[in-house]
């Protein structure tokens, strides 16, 4: 199967529009399956040109994303989902095995990616307060110290290494 080009798709929905070429024709001289090349068509058929454009991808509220789903329950069909919302089928099932396990809450669009391991925010010490001041900076020297102190140990490990290593080679 090859990527499919804006120009592509556009000569794809000619074909079958003026020419009347039939979809196993036109997906054989693609080289993509006869279902593809319905799914560009009827895409294009509801939504227009903007379809065949490479897009980034939308954020669809809860609301919609819960209509699909009720829509799906009630017994309509998964394609016609897909061509009529212009989401794709991982979308579809990955947004019903959400709602199964977290409901409707469940839906929200969340952040992608790892959560941070560490934190960023730092807590304000108001600069009038002495105390507060001289407790924050003593408990970063005993950070640098312990750091240190880890890090003398890990530089005296690898020392020890290096001296074995030499003494096997000699």
């Amino acid at each position: 199967m090859s990527k499919l080009t804006y120009e592509d798709k556009k000569e794809i929905v000619r074909l079958y529009d003026e020419e009347y070429y039939g979809y196993v024709n036109i997906a054989s001289k693609y080289n993509i399956c006869k279902t593809t090349v319905k799914r560009i068509i009827k895409k294009y058929h509801i939504h227009g040109n903007i379809v065949l454009q490479k897009t980034k991808k939308k954020k669809l509220s809860n609301d919609i994303k819960l209509e699909i789903i009720n829509r799906l329950q009630s017994g309509e069909s998964k394609t016609s989902l897909m061509i009529l919302y212009d989401v794709t089928d991982i979308q579809i099932n990955h947004w019903l095995n959400i709602y199964e396990k977290l409901g409707y809450d469940g839906l929200n669009n969340k952040p992608k990616g790892r959560p941070p391991t560490m934190k960023k925010e730092k807590k304000y010490i108001d600069p009038n307060d002495k105390d507060a001041i001289i407790k924050e900076k003593d408990h970063e020297i005993l950070e640098l110290k312990a750091e240190v102190e880890a890090l003398k140990k890990l530089r005296a490990l690898v020392l020890q290494r290096n001296e074995q290593q030499t003494k096997k080679k000699q």
